[in-house]
Formats: structure tokens, C-alpha cells, sequence
């Protein structure tokens, strides 16, 4: 007897016959870069300077490093990692405050990176992650380079310490602050009877951290659906994280901070801590990220646990 659906499924010939389970990585990285330049754009088009002198030379050690480590150490050229290099400088340059020596960044980075990539393991290989580590070390190198809180404790064991930062003229408040959220409130929030108030737009567009990665969280969030909506990235572990980070912040953190039960501030801790560009491009880092199911929730609950502060405030400046 005939197979009739065999016959029907190898009738039609064509000229790319493999197919693949996920994207490739030249994919995935090129539109990793270009979502990360638009961060970059940014810094250019607000004149912050001091920022983008920082990024280009953790770019660039990031890039020497990787070379450094080709020629000497392994000694095959490999054309993808460049484009994990350049990942790698641009998240440790978005990472680090403007006002860190830019030639400190360079050389210490340079000798961090070469380091880390022969303990640590190249890229999937890798069982730490390289930005979140060099970040680290840059930090205890000079940890007064990198902004205090711009909130007392008092102020965070208040109802809306948002608000607070945002009267106190922490945020600058941008031009279309006023139009946009006065829509929002005769729109989208009457249906839920709540309104907000002013500075909350500015805070989501620009809250101007001196560390980049802190400062664009309307880009972020834009990034984010387009990383997830082409299943560039896995969305277990953030939704996971988020929603656990939220609750925490909500109901754990007053009882830490002596404020009102119940009446953690998320907006504050999710728009001026960096735990949205966090989650989006070093949470979830290859080598780093479990493939099943039940490595996914171990690794967030280890997250979680080594997390010791509630959320981290911003510090004006560019």
C-alpha cells in the first residue's frame, strides 16, 4: 500500500532544506548591537559626554581583550566572538557611571577581561559572567565613583518615595511630560480610577543616573518585546525574577526600611536601579542561563537570595 502523505510531504523541493530550532547566533548578536546603540544614540543625543568616553573605552578594551586572547592564548581567530566582544564592552561601558577614569576603565578592563576569559571560559563555555564580574572589580577598585542613593531612609519608609525624588528636582522633567501624562490619566488610568502625578513620564524616559543603564527604561522595555516577541531570549527567567522582585519590593522591603506594611515603592525600585536592563541583557547571559526547566527556578532563586538590598536609588547627574 501507498504512503499518500510521505509522497505529498517530499513532493516539494527547495533550496534551503536544513532548517533550525532557534536562531542563529550572527542574528541574535547583530540585533543585540543594535538594540544596545540605540542606548548609545542616547547618551549622544542628551550631550552626556563623560558617558560616552567611559563606553568607548570599555569597548575597546573589550574588543583588545578579546584579541589578546585569540592570538595569544588560543590562537585561532573565531569571527563570532567579535561580535561578543562588542556586547560585552557595550553592557560593562553602559554599566559603569560617567564619572570613572576612562583610562582606568581601559587598562583595567584590558587586564580583567583577559583574565576572566581564560578562568571563566569563552562565551556559551562560560560558567561567569565576564560584564557582571568586571563590574564588580571596578567597583572595589573605586567604589566612590559609582552614586549613592539620592533617598534618605525616611524618604523611602514613605507611601510614594517616587514622588519625593521626583518634587525634590532630582529627575528633570522633559518637555511633553505635562501633555503626556495628563493623557494617560483621562485615558487608560480613569478606567482604573487611579491617576498619576507629574515626573513619572520623565522618570520612565530619562531618569538621569549617572550609570547608563540605568537612565532609558522606556528603551529597555521597548528592547525587551522585541527580544522577546523573535524568542531571542528565553522569558521564563525574567517574568520569573520580576515578579518575585516586585513582590519582595512591595511587601518585604517596608518591614526591612521600618515603612508602611505593604507599601514597598516598585515603580522606584524598577525605574532607577538598572534591574530592568539587568534582567533584559546580563540575566540571561549564554554559558550562564540553565537549559531545563527546573535549572531556570534554581537559578532564580539563587539570584534572589544573593541579592541583600531591596533596590538601589539613582544619582543625578550626566
Amino acid at each position: 500500500m501507498l504512503n499518500f502523505e510521505l509522497n505529498k510531504s517530499c513532493r516539494k523541493i527547495t533550496l534551503n532544506p536544513f532548517r533550525f530550532a532557534f536562531w542563529s547566533l550572527d542574528t541574535v548578536s547583530t540585533v543585540t548591537i543594535g538594540l544596545l546603540l540605540i542606548q548609545v544614540f542616547m547618551l549622544v543625543i542628551t550631550g552626556s559626554m563623560a558617558s560616552l568616553v567611559v563606553l568607548l573605552c570599555a569597548l575597546a578594551a573589550s574588543v583588545l581583550s578579546e584579541l589578546i586572547h585569540r592570538t595569544v592564548l588560543v590562537k585561532d581567530l573565531y569571527f563570532h566572538s567579535w561580535r561578543i566582544s562588542i556586547i560585552q564592552g557595550l553592557l560593562t561601558g553602559l554599566l559603569l557611571p560617567s564619572t570613572y577614569n576612562p583610562v582606568a576603565v581601559f587598562f583595567i578592563l584590558i587586564f580583567a577581561m583577559s583574565i576572566f576569559r581564560w578562568a571563566f571560559g569563552e562565551f556559551a563555555e562560560s560558567w561567569a559572567n565576564i560584564v557582571a564580574v568586571c563590574v564588580i572589580v571596578l567597583y572595589f577598585i573605586n567604589s566612590s565613583c559609582f552614586p549613592p542613593s539620592a533617598l534618605t531612609t525616611s524618604d523611602l519608609q514613605t507611601r510614594n518615595a517616587a514622588l519625593i525624588l521626583i518634587q525634590s528636582g532630582a529627575v528633570t522633567p522633559i518637555a511633553a511630560d505635562s501633555a503626556i501624562t495628563e493623557f494617560l490619566n483621562r485615558t487608560i488610568f480613569k478606567l482604573v480610577g487611579i491617576s498619576i502625578p507629574e515626573g513619572y513620564v520623565s522618570l520612565l524616559w530619562d531618569n538621569g543616573s549617572v550609570i547608563p543603564a540605568f537612565r532609558f527604561n522606556a528603551i529597555t522595555l521597548i528592547s525587551s518585546l522585541v527580544l522577546f516577541s523573535l524568542d531571542f531570549i528565553d522569558f521564563l527567567i525574567p517574568a520569573l525574577f520580576l515578579f518575585v522582585y516586585t513582590i519582595l519590593i512591595r511587601f518585604v522591603s517596608p518591614l526591612i526600611l521600618g515603612g508602611i506594611p505593604m507599601q514597598g515603592d516598585i515603580i522606584l525600585a524598577l525605574l532607577t536601579s538598572g534591574t530592568l536592563f539587568s534582567t533584559l541583557y546580563i540575566l540571561q547571559w549564554y554559558g550562564t542561563t540553565p537549559i531545563n526547566l527546573w535549572g531556570k527556578i534554581f537559578r532564580w532563586l539563587c539570584v534572589h537570595c544573593s541579592r541583600n538590598e531591596p533596590y538601589f536609588t539613582l544619582h543625578p547627574g550626566n
